[in-house]
């Protein structure tokens, strides 16, 4: 049992962001962004929503749904009671999955009765499209792997969440980064399996979310590699060497494009505050007092310090968060540094040839 209880755990450790910020993107284009204190009404929803499919096949099926809800199964004579109490809760869980959503806005901005009603009703639609988004993402996001090993390439997931209407922003600034970093790439259309979940959200949660997601997903491919653009998460595939290569340029690339590598609101609207510091809207100095003090998960903390560290390094003298000089091109201040040293240094030999003509 151990070799098989270690292989789910590694399982879940490399699902487990990849999940998490995909049920995130999810309500967020729902039902914009979300506190850290009600994140326990966000476990409701989605436990509700993964639930919901499972009782109604319950109502054809009682041992089946209480199988897979509490790992038993009820004797032949139990099965009319099972059904109804699966009938009642396929009723019952999208509405509480609608009620739980009219909680996530501030307490003034919460809906009041007519609207109160149909948020609560909107459960029904709501419950569909995150239990699509979250059941989908787990067969989704193992596949890079599976093909790794098919191509005997290596896979890794860059776990982030790609800003409402800002896919196209994305996909252009990471594959300009791979140009950049001397990876030449074309952009192909992803498979329809990755389409799927936006296109369930476009579809049941109206044109308000219709204009958020992206129509089509589109891939980065190019000589011993392949970058799939998910709202959610990044795939890469490709050789050792180059997805090293890649990987480094394109989480360098993040921190100045439209998508959150963080997941909670506050640590994104932080995130936020970076950006637009990185744009000269903003000061790195409040942001890092903010920081210092912020209620957050240490893994987001730990992502903003570097995001941080990162925009400060291209707001300094040297105007550049390259590992090289020659990476970035000459920023415009060593440049002029070195046209003064240049001129010195030429002054320098004038002065010193004239000298040592005048001693001859």
């Amino acid at each position: 049992m151990l070799p098989i209880g270690f292989v789910f755990a590694f399982i879940g450790r490399q699902l487990g962001r990849v999940l998490t910020l995909a049920f995130n993107w999810a309500t967020i284009v729902l039902f914009g962004r979300v506190p850290r204190s009600r994140e326990l009404y966000l476990s409701g929803m989605a436990g509700a929503a993964v639930a919901w499919p499972i009782v109604i096949a319950g109502i054809a099926f009682p041992s089946f749904a209480t199988f897979l809800l509490g790992l038993v199964t009820v004797p032949e004579w139990l099965h009319p009671w099972v059904r109804l109490g699966m009938l009642v809760l396929a009723v019952i869980l999208p509405l509480i999955a609608g009620f739980l959503s009219s909680r996530l806005p501030d307490e003034g901005a919460r809906p009041r009765g007519r609207d109160l009603v149909g948020a609560i009703a909107r459960g029904y639609p709501n419950s569909l499209a995150l239990f699509v988004v979250i059941v989908w993402m787990m067969f989704v996001a193992p596949l890079g792997r599976i093909r790794a090993l098919i191509k005997r390439w290596e896979s890794v997931h860059v776990p982030i969440a790609v800003k409402p209407g800002g896919y196209d922003v994305v996909l252009n600034d990471l594959a300009g980064a791979l140009s950049r970093a001397g990876i030449a790439v074309r952009r192909r259309r992803a498979s329809w399996a990755y389409e799927l979940p936006g296109k369930v959200l476009a579809l049941l949660g109206g044109d308000a979310v219709r204009a958020l997601v992206p129509q089509r997903l589109w891939r980065l491919v190019g000589d011993g590699f392949e970058m799939t653009l998910h709202p959610t998460d990044l795939s890469l595939l490709g050789r050792s060497r180059i997805l090293s290569h890649a990987r480094a340029a394109i989480v360098r690339e993040l921190t100045f494009t439209e998508a959150y590598q963080t997941w909670s609101k506050e640590a994104q609207i932080i995130e936020d505050r970076i950006t637009n510091a990185a744009r000269g809207a903003d000061d790195l100095d409040a942001i890092g007092a903010v920081l210092k003090t912020a209620d957050l998960d240490f893994e987001e903390w730990e992502i903003l310090y570097r995001l941080l560290l990162q925009v400060r390094l291209r707001l300094s003298p040297t105007e550049t968060d390259s590992l090289t000089a020659a990476e970035d091109g000459i920023s415009p201040l060593r440049e002029r540094a070195a046209a003064a040293v240049r001129v010195l240094a030429g002054q320098r030999n004038g002065h010193g040839g004239r000298s040592a003509g005048g001693a001859g």
